[in-house]
This record gives C-alpha cells, sequence and structure tokens, in this order.
C-alpha cells in the first residue's frame, strides 16, 4: 500500500516545537475531549477520520502554550476543575486514542470559561476551531495537483477506480476531500475533471459547496 496514499490521512498536520491546550467537542452530543498536544490537527484525525464531521469546529478552540510545562499545567488544572463532568469516551473514537480521562459531559459552558480566561490572561487563542484548520488543511489543497499524478501512476486511470468504500486507501482521499467542501476549501481548479466526477459519485458530505 501506497505511502503516497497513508499522506492523505495526514493532511494539514499542525507546527512541531509547539504545545497547545485544545478542547474538542462532539459534535451530535454534548461531550467534549480536552487535552494538550503539539500537534492538534493529528489529534482531530486520530479522533475521527472526518473529524470535521464527528466534533463541532465552530465551538472547539486552541490555546498556544509558550511551554509543554505551561500547556500541561493549563491541562491539569482544568481537569481538576472538571472533575464532576468526567464520562467515558465515546465508542466510536479508536481505543488507542481516546484519552479515558479527558472526556466531559456537560462541560462546554466551563470549557468556554477556560478559554475566555486565557484569552484575557494574553494568550493566543485559536476560536473558532475551523478557521484555524481550515488553515491547516489549505496547504494540501494546493498540491492536489501533484498527489493526482502520483496517484493515478500508482492506481491506474481514475475512471477505473473502485467505489471509495471498498478500498480504505480512496476512502481516506474521499474522506479528505470531503474536509474541503465541510471547511469551505474549493478544490476543482486543483484537480482533473475525471477526479472531480469520482469525487461527486463518492463524496459523503451533504452538498458539493455550502451557498
Amino acid at each position: 500500500m501506497s505511502r503516497r496514499i497513508v499522506h492523505v490521512d495526514g493532511v494539514g498536520t499542525g507546527p512541531r516545537g509547539r504545545s497547545f491546550l485544545y478542547a474538542f467537542p462532539c459534535a451530535y452530543e454534548d461531550l467534549a475531549k480536552l487535552g494538550m498536544s503539539g500537534d492538534p490537527m493529528a489529534r482531530l484525525q486520530a479522533f475521527s477520520r472526518r473529524y470535521y464531521e464527528f466534533f463541532d469546529l465552530e465551538q472547539g478552540w486552541l490555546v498556544e502554550a509558550e511551554t509543554v510545562r505551561q500547556a500541561r499545567a493549563w491541562e491539569t488544572h482544568w481537569k481538576r476543575v472538571l472533575q464532576e463532568h468526567l464520562a467515558p469516551a465515546p465508542l466510536l473514537v479508536p481505543v488507542g486514542a481516546a484519552g479515558h480521562t479527558e472526556w466531559f459531559r456537560g462541560a462546554l459552558p466551563r470549557l468556554q470559561e477556560a478559554r475566555q480566561a486565557l484569552a484575557t490572561a494574553g494568550f493566543a487563542v485559536h476560536w473558532p476551531l475551523s478557521a484555524w484548520v481550515r488553515e491547516q488543511v489549505r496547504p494540501w489543497r494546493d498540491e492536489l495537483d501533484g498527489l493526482e499524478r502520483e496517484v493515478v501512476m500508482q492506481w491506474g486511470g481514475i475512471e477505473d477506480w473502485p467505489p471509495a468504500a471498498r478500498m480504505p486507501p480512496l476512502a481516506a482521499l474521499r474522506d479528505a476531500l470531503d474536509a474541503c467542501v465541510a471547511l469551505s476549501l474549493p478544490f476543482d481548479a486543483w484537480v482533473s475533471p475525471a477526479l472531480a466526477a469520482w469525487f461527486e459519485r463518492n463524496r459523503l458530505t451533504a452538498a458539493r459547496w455550502p451557498a
């Protein structure tokens, strides 16, 4: 299986060498993940390849810490404050990524309080999370023409590709293109008509582009 295809799963991995406190609220239940990471984009994708549907990116946020120690202190403090809201991880989250002590139910107001307190203290806050995620995905979108050529060299003409659901690497590509739709990042100028047509047949997003 191609390493280039696997690269699709790592779309938009964030900057290294920094640490962030993050809050990722689930989209369809009153549950949120609080944690710290040097690569929040990879963390999102570890929870769900379709993270843009699984999480409410409009309510989620990141705060940049000056050191890993500082981010860890924030995390420890707010986990203690939110102790009464502790909840099991969602069943759909892979066991290896779950972080079973860091999911909280009914805690969104307190998490927004945390965000506001850190913003007031002068730290860089990324909220809503969707804007930050969009900028992480944009460079991948901008390289789609080259990625398409490499994928075609390996898998053959797009007209002969099977449905995405039958081949995990193609499902990963579909999910990454669906992310562009969800994040309002049109990609028609970067892909061939054949790939655009394949995506139309395989996409899971409800609409091609937001109005």
